[in-house]
């Protein structure tokens, strides 16, 4: 629960620095002087100061602010976002050669689709298998699990009561607090998968002491049914037939869960990161390793913070493929970079959306297709190419993508494991 609300505020905060960075759609047009700077007035909004030239006194109005301020949703959004979908060549065009008014910026755009994928991939669930109870839990692990909560609590105290000067208002103590229901949680997981433990170790104890003497180690012994050929072995009516596995559960080794196997791989001798086995950054892995929960919600913090590289990392690769081409700028690249990542994170948020829903989660897979299909006509349409011209440049765009993906994912993993 505590990642959709993250992610919820992380969608607010998008929405915000988005009404922030763009300007207002107009209204009827003003006359006499300005309310705020007394400013003469000569169409809907103060030339002086800005300020709209009706300020409204009705109630309804704050509803209407409080949207547009959280969510930016007026109709600059619902005429970016098609066109973002279904005609992304025209509207990169348009915004480079100056008609801006009518849309977001690039940027905004990609603030807001990138928040909302962020959201959407936290409504997915972690795959837990059926035989997660099964986890062997040491004490060991639970002693780590409470020096992280610890820990976590500490830098909570250190975050509320001194907090860093160039850090913003509230962020450094809300991630704070994050880690520390994370780590909370973890804390009460094996606490509780122990305690399953110690009830299971009791019953196999008790099933030992009540079986014949002749029962093998690793045989199950059951009450035997009713038979009329052999009355005297028969179980009394009022004692239900129960079935006890005697000795330990085999062992398949391989981890049962994702957790597991993070645990297994900090725990391994051969486990090396950049520095050597003994370095202090190998050291500092290996301790996120042992609370794998933890690890994962720094990384997508990591992410969802980072992500605005994305944009400069695909500039150089999107430059390359026209160098040659005259009138065309990084601005012109950049604009290009933005809306399309901008697309991707809608379809990416779409996919991971429609996949919760069982009867239709098989297709939405398929919906990933529509990527090389979108970059090809954004390349066409943003930098007015021939269909051939268009259709090498998406090849090579398509490389460049998987190759940005990888580096991008590499640096938010070392970031949030590391930093």
């Amino acid at each position: 629960m505590t990642g959709e609300i993250e992610a919820a505020g992380a969608l607010a905060t998008a929405g915000v620095v988005g009404a922030a960075l763009e300007g207002r759609e107009g209204g009827p047009p003003g006359e006499g002087t300005c309310a705020n700077c007394d400013a003469v007035i000569s169409g809907r909004y103060c030339s002086n100061c800005g300020q709209h030239a009706f300020p409204h006194r009705k109630l309804v109005s704050v509803a209407g602010e409080f949207l547009n301020g959280l969510w930016h949703l007026d109709t600059k959004t619902w005429r970016t976002v098609p066109m973002v979908i279904f005609r992304p060549g025209t509207l990169t065009r348009h915004y480079v050669f100056g008609k801006r008014a009518r849309y977001l910026s690039p940027l905004t755009m990609f603030l807001f689709a990138i928040f909302l994928m962020f959201f959407a991939f936290s409504t997915i669930q972690a795959p837990v298998n059926v035989s997660d109870s099964q986890t062997e839990v040491t004490a060991g692990q639970l002693a780590e699990a409470r020096r992280e909560l610890a820990a976590a609590q500490a830098e909570l105290e250190r975050a509320r009561t001194n907090p860093e000067a160039n850090s913003p208002e509230g962020l450094e103590e809300g991630l704070a607090e994050g880690a520390v229901q994370i780590a909370q949680s973890q804390v009460e997981r094996l606490e509780r998968q122990l305690a399953e433990q110690q009830a299971r170790a009791e019953q196999v104890a008790r099933a030992r002491a009540e079986a014949p003497a002749a029962a093998a180690p690793g045989d199950q012994t059951q009450a035997t049914p009713p038979d009329a050929a052999t009355p005297q072995t028969a179980a009394p009516t009022d004692t239900p037939p129960v079935s006890v596995q005697i000795g330990e559960p085999p062992e398949d080794g391989e981890p049962q869960t994702w957790q597991d196997g993070m645990r297994e791989l900090g725990e391994s001798e051969d486990f090396v990161v950049f520095g050597g086995v003994n370095s202090e950054l190998t050291d500092r892995v290996r301790r996120k390793f042992a609370n794998p929960d933890l690890a994962l919600y720094q990384v997508q913090d990591a992410a969802s913070k980072f992500s605005f590289l994305l944009a400069p990392l695909s500039l150089p690769f999107i430059a390359l493929l026209f160098l040659w081409k005259r009138g065309v700028t990084l601005y012109d690249h950049m604009a290009y970079a933005l809306y399309a990542l901008s697309f991707a994170a809608i379809l990416f948020s779409t996919v991971v959306l429609l996949g919760e829903i069982p009867w239709i989660s098989w297709a939405s897979a398929w919906l990933l297709l529509a990527l090389p299909v979108h970059m090809y006509f954004h390349l066409k349409g943003a930098y007015a190419l021939g269909w051939w011209s268009a259709a090498w440049r998406t090849f090579f765009m398509l490389n460049f993508a998987y190759i940005v993906a990888t580096v991008f994912l590499v640096l938010v993993v070392v970031l949030g494991l590391v930093g």
